[in-house]
């Protein structure tokens, strides 16, 4: 058996982007995602839930990515666990804390962790999503 693996987004400026495993028969299943701010950091989340019964689900960005076998969850979780998290990059002013690196958001995680996911064999991607996204 396998689930289907999604990103989903989230009203946010910019909107936030996840990871979203669908494992329930009725749409429920598991958001993979970061939480927190650019000044403070972000913390890895995993949480159940149904992305569309979310307030601020942005409808129609459920976008299928591929395949994950159910018994390589405990698998998928830990590369997700193993991706780093965007750390503190901004002071409170405003001003960036390292001038030579890039602002590092949730969909920088989701697409490094996405494309490892890939890359180690959990995630049978679709084509046609895999030539959309960069990674």
């Amino acid at each position: 058996m396998s689930f289907s693996v999604y990103t989903v987004e989230y009203l946010g400026n910019p909107n936030h982007i996840a990871i979203f495993v669908e494992n329930g028969s009725n749409g429920s299943g598991t958001l993979y995602h970061v939480v927190g701010t650019i000044p403070q950091g972000m913390t890895f989340e995993k949480k159940n839930r149904t992305p569309d019964q979310s307030a601020t689900y942005v409808k129609g960005s459920k976008r299928l990515i591929g395949h994950v076998k159910s018994d390589q969850m405990d698998q998928f979780e830990i590369v997700c666990r193993l991706i780093p998290v965007p750390g503190a990059q901004m002071t409170l002013g405003g001003k960036l804390k390292d001038p030579s690196k890039p602002l590092r958001r949730c969909g920088d995680w989701v697409n490094e962790a996405i494309s490892k996911l890939i890359a180690e064999g959990l995630v049978k991607c679709e084509f046609d999503a895999c030539l959309e996204r960069s990674y």
